[in-house]
């Protein structure tokens, strides 16, 4: 292993001092910087795009950005004699953000805001910035290779996410129905099944109105990008900056997104503590307000009931000959803090609209 990344580090235009493992990659501290070396699962035309925004950002001032670097050929991933495709990029030095502090959280939140504000690229000028980036090797599929930028500003809406889930959650019921023994954590879903399906049922009825379909596509159209994974290990505090790093999922779409993941993931961790979801949301519509139909769609996203479903389909994907401890006292949490949930709810529905 220790020669395998050498002679990889070897191909790209650094002078490497030191190295040592970190989650996931292998860090080397160089003349020029610190990197990372991970393995790539994207394609050469995929890792373009995603380069091509953050050099967009980075030239509108934002530094603190994992851009990947080239290898000497000019490409930017290499792979090594048993063929794993890998990928250097730089990095940062510092702290994962603290869920558990709420000025961490509140400086995250603000960071957020600000990079939504600058992720307007639209994908017409994407398409033809990125062409320019492309190695000789891919000139003859150059057609093939926009086609797939335009893609990106297109897939995954939401709402159709969201119905799927909701089949599966259907499908996940009836499938625990009908068996004649069931543990406790079978009985819990059961249990909790009503009150959340109907939940996930007022969310889409809602969602499906044209006018959230119009701000997936009017999101496209003014070439709105979002992160596609802002969470507390993508965002760290270095000695002078906010550095935002694995840009991996960032395509085209509704920038709210982005601030739901985050404020739902945290929220859970603070028991869904209404002023605290309050203030955040404020400080996020201090840098960027919220317009009225992204207001209510950040709404409309809380009060699908997300965690209900990874946790059921945990359960139907896993082994159902023993039950896992640690996804039943999940949903028994989830249970314990539902009334705090819905205060929430209704509190953030009279701020938003």
């Amino acid at each position: 292993m220790e020669d395998k990344t050498e002679e990889i580090v070897k191909q790209y235009p650094i002078h490497v001092n030191g190295k040592r493992r970190i989650r996931g990659a292998i860090l080397f501290e160089a003349k020029e910087g610190i990197f990372t070396l991970i393995h790539c699962r994207e394609s050469e035309k995929k890792l373009s795009f995603t380069e091509q925004i953050k050099m967009k950002l980075e030239e509108q001032g934002r530094k603190a950005i994992d851009l990947a670097l080239k290898t000497e050929n000019g490409s930017y991933t290499t792979r090594d004699k048993q063929g794993n495709v890998w990928i250097l990029k730089r990095w940062f030095l510092g702290r994962e953000c603290n869920l558990h502090d709420n000025d961490d959280v509140r400086e995250v939140v603000q960071n957020l805001a600000c990079l939504h504000r600058e992720f307007v690229y639209p994908a017409q000028d994407i398409i033809k910035d990125a062409s320019k980036i492309l190695t000789q090797e891919q000139d003859q599929t150059k057609t093939d290779c926009l086609e797939d930028f335009k893609k990106w500003g297109c897939k995954k809406e939401i709402t159709g996410t969201l119905h799927r889930h909701m089949r599966e959650m259907k499908r996940v019921y009836n499938y625990i129905r009908t068996k004649k023994q069931k543990n406790e954590m079978e009985i819990c879903i059961l249990n909790l099944f009503p009150l959340y399906y109907e939940q996930a049922g007022k969310a889409l009825e809602q969602m499906d109105q044209e006018s959230f379909l119009y701000l997936q596509q009017q999101s496209v159209n003014e070439g709105r990008l979002y992160h596609g994974s802002y969470n507390h290990h993508n965002v760290l505090f270095t000695e002078h900056e906010i550095a935002v790093v694995n840009f991996e999922r960032a395509e085209f779409g509704m920038q709210i997104v982005d601030l739901y993941h985050f404020l739902r993931k945290w929220m859970e961790k603070k028991g869904w503590s209404v002023h605290s979801g309050i203030r955040m949301i404020e400080e996020y519509q201090k840098i960027r307000p919220l317009s009225d139909i992204e207001a209510k769609m950040l709404y409309l996203l809380f009060l699908f009931p997300e965690k209900f479903w990874k946790q059921i389909d945990f359960y139907y994907n896993g082994k159902k000959s023993w039950m896992s401890l640690k996804n039943y006292e999940k949903l028994r949490k989830m249970e314990e803090q539902e009334q705090e949930r819905q205060k929430f709810l209704r509190e953030i529905r009279g701020l938003l609209f």
